[in-house]
């Protein structure tokens, strides 16, 4: 082989004969966007020629409960559906596994990840609504209109949250993550897909740059989950819960977003000073949600609830003897690496 084409294969290809995981990183990235595009502008049409979902082309301020829930899950719907395609076609044809080993396989332990994540997400923002209490930092009232609706709404926010989860949980911690990971390495996965996790909210409402780095931290957090289950139920719950704690119990914005705040149990109201209680933008956006991040990241990474399935650990190998790395700092890459490893990262 002539040193040009050695030099472009090894530009493009490691030595397991795959595409460098960069390369997999941004296909990933552009096929998501253009199935994203794709399913929008079919649903666009749809609601164009259909008089009843008119409403999913601009949402109108005085919209109703149902309106607002119906387009935020159908939102949350076709961007799910665009990850999953993406991420089946991406992992069929890039690394030669199924869906099922980016994160959401019914392995033995799955919906007892997914139970205690539930709980651990609801307690971390209740951690952080504790913190803003006892520096008089945030105000409750009970909602006096609230109607025997309000188990229906908790449902359909729930339903919400958890579609909203696994997107964000695909797009973040799935194939690219993972892609990332394999190649070279925990560290370099987490400080990535964690800033890139931020930047994506930066856009939100009311965000600053202290919402941004708590974004960052619950990037991190989720991403342990991901390491230490090896799969996306973890993930998904811890997120889903949080963020539906945050607004049908408590009644505060999630990210900035403010559209559900009429679908709550309690209604919150954040004081000053704001850097403790976020502000507008909700709890992510001060120092209260920064020590429940801190606090539940540790949690998860130290604790022994959770642990890697056989089912995952066999599913994640990429067709390989062994998978790379196995811990959150991948002290065991050298015992599990496969032969000459040393020379394919990227």
């Amino acid at each position: 082989m002539t040193e040009p084409v050695r030099s472009v294969r090894y530009l493009f290809m490691n030595d397991e004969h795959e595409l460098r995981s960069g390369w997999r990183l941004l296909i990933f990235i552009f096929v998501s966007f253009a199935l994203q595009l794709l399913f929008s502008g079919i649903v666009g049409t749809l609601a164009v020629l259909s008089p009843a979902l008119r409403f999913y082309l601009q949402l109108s301020p005085d919209a109703g409960v149902g309106r607002i829930l119906i387009f935020y899950v159908l939102g949350s719907t076709i961007n799910l559906g665009a990850i999953l395609v993406s991420s089946l076609l991406c992992a069929r044809l890039l690394e030669r596994r199924g869906l099922a080993s980016v994160g959401y396989k019914f392995h033995s332990g799955w919906a007892r990840d997914f139970a205690v994540g539930i709980g651990i997400g609801a307690a971390g923002i209740g951690l952080a609504v504790a913190i803003e209490r006892l520096c008089r930092a945030i105000l409750f009232e009970q909602r006096i209109n609230a109607s025997s609706l309000l188990v229906l709404e908790g449902a359909a926010l729930f339903a919400l949250f958890i579609i909203a989860a696994a997107f964000e949980e695909m797009l973040a911690r799935g194939f690219g993550f993972q892609a990332l990971l394999h190649n070279v390495g925990p560290l370099p996965a987490l400080a990535l897909t964690s800033i890139a996790f931020g930047l994506l909210h930066i856009n939100n409402e009311h965000a600053s740059l202290f919402s941004t780095f708590n974004t960052v931290l619950a990037g991190l957090w989720l991403g342990v989950a991901y390491l230490k289950t090896r799969s996306l139920w973890l993930a998904t719950a811890l997120h889903a819960s949080w963020n539906f704690t945050m607004v049908f119990v408590f009644g505060l914005p999630v990210s900035g977003i403010t559209s559900f705040q009429n679908m709550s149990w309690l209604t919150g109201h954040s004081l000053i000073p704001t850097w403790v209680s976020g502000g507008d933008y909700g709890p992510e956006g001060g120092a209260a949600a920064t020590i429940a991040l801190v606090c539940l990241t540790l949690f998860v990474w130290k604790s022994k609830l959770f642990k890697p399935s056989e089912e995952m650990l066999e599913a994640i190998r990429h067709g390989k003897p062994s998978e790379r790395y196995t811990t959150i700092f991948g002290e065991d890459s050298k015992r599990n690496s496969i032969s000459g490893d040393s020379d394919s990262e990227g």
